[in-house]
């Protein structure tokens, strides 16, 4: 999967998760990933792919951004990466 295509992606999966307000973990989006033959060897590796998915979406869509903010975030509204 490109990278272009990866944040795509991230920013589909999110869009769905914030508006039923779900939170996500990281190990859930390698699954995802998983399922579509493009897993990441680890968290930290993830971790690195949504905050530069983040970054990415910072200018092109706020909604995008906001949402992979409150996706990856703990209970606490930190964001996990």
């Amino acid at each position: 999967m490109t990278k272009q295509k990866l944040y795509q992606f991230i920013s589909d999966v999110v869009i769905c998760f914030y508006s039923k307000n779900i939170k996500m973990s990281f190990a859930s989006l390698n699954s995802l990933l998983m399922d579509r033959n493009s897993a990441l060897s680890n968290n930290k590796e993830l971790a690195k792919v949504v905050a530069i998915a983040y970054k990415y979406w910072e200018k092109r869509d706020p909604v995008v951004y906001h949402a992979i903010a409150y996706v990856f975030s703990d209970k606490n509204g930190k964001r996990t990466w």
